[in-house]
C-alpha cells in the first residue's frame, strides 16, 4: 500500500510548501533591495548632474557662487562663545550685531511693492494689485463659474432647445390657467344671472296672479244688485230700486 514520492516529507526536498515560501521570500527580500539600490543610485546621478551644472552656472557667471559657509564645523570649541556669557554680562559683540541685523528691504522683485505697503491705507494701489485681490476673491470666483455654465448652456444647441421647450410648456400651462379661470368666473356670472331671471319671472308671476284674483272680485261687487242706489233729486232720500214712487 501507500504511493506517492516518499521525499516529498523530508524537510530538505525543495517542492515542499515551506522551502517554496522561503524562497518566495528571499525573492521578494532581493527584489525591494535591488530597487532600493536603483533609487539610490538614480539619486545619486541626478545630484551629480544637479551639481555640474551649478557648477558650470558658477563659471559662467549666469549664477553666483554661493558660501556654504561650513567652516564652523571645523572650528575647535576655543572659537565658539557660549551664549551664558552674554547673559553673565559680556559685551555684544559687532559681529553678531552685523548677524542679527536686518538688512533695509527694498521693493519686491516680483511685485514692485514695498514690504508692508498693502496693509498701509495711504499708499497708492497699482492695478495689478486691484487685478490679483479681484482674482483671489471668492465671490468673483462663484460669479465667473456662474458666467461660465451660462456660456456652456448658451453655447449648447441641445440644452437651448429642452429650455426652449419648457419655456413653451410653463407658458402653455400658466394660459391654461389663466383659461380656466376665467370660464369658471364665466360660469358663475351665467348662474347670478340666471338666479336673478328666475326671482325677476317668479315676481312677475305672483303680482299678475293677485292682479287676475283682485278683478273677478271687483267685477263682482259691480254686478251685485243691491249694490247700486239711484239718487234722485228731492229731500235726500235715497229710494232703493225695487220700490216705485207713488
Amino acid at each position: 500500500m501507500g504511493g506517492g514520492d516518499l521525499n516529498l516529507k523530508k524537510s530538505w526536498h525543495p517542492q515542499t510548501l515551506k522551502n517554496i515560501e522561503r524562497v518566495w521570500k528571499a525573492e521578494q527580500k532581493y527584489e525591494a533591495e535591488r530597487k532600493k539600490i536603483e533609487e539610490l543610485q538614480k539619486e545619486l546621478k541626478d545630484e551629480r548632474a544637479r551639481e555640474e551644472l551649478t557648477r558650470y552656472a558658477q563659471e559662467s557667471g549666469s549664477v553666483k557662487k554661493k558660501d556654504d559657509r561650513l567652516d564652523w564645523m571645523y572650528q575647535g570649541p576655543g572659537g565658539q562663545i557660549s551664549r551664558d556669557e552674554y547673559l553673565l554680562g559680556r559685551p555684544i559683540d559687532k559681529q553678531i550685531l552685523d548677524q542679527y541685523e536686518e538688512p533695509e528691504s527694498g521693493p519686491s522683485t516680483e511685485t514692485g511693492l514695498l514690504p508692508g505697503s498693502i496693509f498701509n491705507p495711504s499708499a497708492p494701489t497699482s492695478s495689478l494689485d486691484m487685478a490679483a485681490k479681484i482674482r483671489e476673491d471668492p465671490l468673483f470666483e462663484i460669479r465667473k463659474r456662474e458666467e461660465e455654465k451660462k456660456r456652456s448652456v448658451l453655447t449648447n444647441p441641445v440644452k437651448m432647445k429642452m429650455i426652449k421647450e419648457m419655456l413653451r410648456q410653463n407658458l402653455d400651462k400658466k394660459d391654461k390657467k389663466k383659461k380656466r379661470k376665467k370660464d369658471k368666473k364665466d360660469r358663475k356670472e351665467e348662474k347670478r344671472e340666471k338666479r336673478k331671471e328666475k326671482k325677476h319671472k317668479r315676481r312677475n308671476s305672483c303680482s299678475s296672479s293677485d292682479e287676475d284674483e283682485r278683478k273677478p272680485r271687483s267685477h263682482a261687487k259691480d254686478s251685485s244688485p243691491s249694490s247700486h242706489h239711484h239718487h234722485k233729486p228731492g229731500y235726500g232720500l235715497l229710494i232703493p230700486n225695487g220700490r216705485s214712487q207713488h
